[in-house]
């Protein structure tokens, strides 16, 4: 099936510390990629806000997808997002972002608050980094964040098995935290937030969406409205990867429309 309303809700440019291209050639690419709308998201983790000067490309980001917003108009629509990463390790921080004329607000948890390694980074033979124990605290953060609620989606849950089972090849039980995920995803419902589709796995050696449909069909399930689709790219070559399979497993899990946002307001764009 093909679908006619291609939308991209996880973009970072070159004012991500991980992003390689410019705010305009990423809309490009965008627009090439038959993007219909595109979310430019950069990163921001506040609990580093002004020791990597978070607070200074944060307001880049956001004046530079301003400009694409303009080039683009009346070809394809541009919104001004942000990812915040770990927002509630300083509050003030994420504040101070959101106070941006920002359309969209990811929410994301990268780091621990007393860590400054991403997952991406640890080392899941050293006990410390013990995967089950991690993946707990993980949860534990995610809830907290949800609770604060000063977001509009949630940025792939899920997401230290990208690197877990994906590039450690650690066997990993998901189903022992399902209590845990039907928690966060009933705080999700009931203020009404989004839930993220990151295609970004399928991309890499884990495979897999994140969440997986598994996740995606208990989110609709409890009631769940609102899910964005994103390819989280960090590149041109990857703006629009998998948005289609993101399609599909919103379809299979039940969902008649995605959601963006403008002006932090959602609109619910039909799958057709």
């Amino acid at each position: 099936m093909k679908y006619k309303n291609l939308i991209d809700m996880h973009i970072h440019t070159d004012n991500s510390p991980d992003g390689a291209h410019s705010t305009m050639l990423m809309a490009q690419s965008a627009q090439k990629a038959g993007i219909r709308v595109a979310a430019i998201t950069d990163h921001c983790e506040c609990n580093e806000y002004y020791l990597r000067q978070f607070n200074l490309s944060a307001r880049q980001a956001v004046f530079e997808s301003y400009k694409a917003k303009a080039a683009f108009a009346g070809e394809m629509v541009v919104l001004s997002g942000i990812e915040l990463g770990q927002p509630i390790a300083d509050l003030g921080a994420a504040a101070d972002v959101i106070k941006n004329k920002l359309d969209f607000v990811l929410a994301s948890f990268h780091t621990f608050s007393d860590d400054d390694h991403d997952f991406y980074f640890l080392d899941y033979s050293l006990s410390e980094n013990e995967p089950y124990r991690l993946f707990s605290r993980y949860l534990e953060e995610i809830n907290k964040i949800v609770e604060w609620g000063e977001f509009d989606s949630l940025a792939h849950l899920t997401y230290p098995l990208r690197y877990i089972v994906g590039n450690s090849k650690i066997d990993f039980d998901l189903s022992r935290y399902f209590p845990d995920i039907t928690e966060i995803l009933r705080k999700l419902v009931k203020s009404n937030k989004a839930l993220e589709i990151n295609t970004s796995g399928l991309r890499q050696v884990y495979g897999k969406l994140l969440p997986d449909i598994e996740i995606i069909k208990l989110f609709k399930s409890l009631g769940g409205e609102n899910i964005t689709i994103g390819s989280d790219a960090h590149t041109a070559g990857d703006v629009g990867k998998n948005i289609i399979d993101g399609y599909i497993a919103a379809v299979e899990a039940g969902f008649k429309y995605v959601t963006i946002y403008q002006n932090r307001q959602p609109i619910h764009i039909p799958i057709e």
